[in-house]
């Protein structure tokens, strides 16, 4: 007969191989194509990825012969945008943006979104000294679920399959009001790992659909050296996270 604690170190390694089993990176840089949805607007632009672990993220988007129409950066205190279309910039703090996006995030878990890793909230790095802090239930033979609630009441659920990979992350709060889908698909091989070659965010507010961004990654390459600048050009003027959503018509 299988003990309760012999169950529990199953689960508990388990959840240690997922984390083990995930790309870990100095830098990950990749082509992108981006599909971006929401019910007023659908567009589509190719773009450029570039991440350095811990430190920077950063997306330059160029829809046409390498030249660059917006790029957006995030560091671990900052977001900060570039409009060259419309000639304006903006910079704020993620405490400024916080309550107006229609879920909490940082730099992280952004960071962990973006590189298939799960996270948990408040902490820089998830070991599987963590385990114990998450919640574990099977949703099907083949698929688990690993979820958290942090202190503002944000639940977090990472779904993994028996390969232990992660398929998706789901970020709600406690009322079912905001929700963000984020999930993985079509992995490939990079440096021994399974990395997904597409990525779909899905939002969710008010049980309406809000929007969603497709990344599509084309020959992602890790630990190569970047250059990830950032020059606000001379004459731009500064705008602010709530007229770039306005912009975009998303309600």
């Amino acid at each position: 007969m299988v003990s309760s604690r012999e169950i529990l170190n199953t689960k508990e390694v388990f959840f240690s191989s997922v984390l083990d089993n995930s790309l870990h990176f100095n830098t990950l840089s990749s082509r992108l194509k981006i599909e971006f949805t929401t019910p007023y607007k659908e567009l589509s632009s190719r773009a450029v990825l570039k991440m350095q672990n811990d430190t920077v993220i950063q997306i330059s988007v160029q829809p046409l012969l390498g030249i660059e129409v917006f790029k957006i950066e995030l560091t671990k205190d900052s977001v900060k945008l570039i409009d060259r279309l419309n000639k304006r910039y903006m910079m704020d703090s993620y405490e400024k943006i916080k309550g107006k996006a229609a879920v909490d995030f940082n730099f992280n878990n952004l960071q962990a979104l973006l590189s298939n890793g799960m996270f948990i909230p408040g902490k820089e790095k998830l070991t599987s000294e963590e385990f114990e802090f998450f919640r574990y239930a099977t949703s099907s033979e083949k698929e688990a679920e690993f979820s958290i609630e942090d202190a503002a009441g944000l639940i977090y659920k990472f779904v993994v399959d028996s390969e232990e990979k992660l398929l998706s992350t789901t970020v709600k709060d406690n009322s079912g009001t905001n929700t963000l889908i984020w999930i993985y698909d079509d992995f490939q091989n990079i440096a021994n790992k399974r990395f997904p070659f597409k990525m779909i965010a899905d939002f969710q507010s008010d049980k309406k659909h809000k929007g969603s961004v497709t990344l599509l990654f084309s020959e992602p390459e890790i630990n190569t050296r970047i250059t990830a600048d950032f020059k606000i050009p001379a004459g731009y003027k500064q705008t602010s996270f709530s007229q770039i959503i306005k912009s975009l018509e998303i309600k």
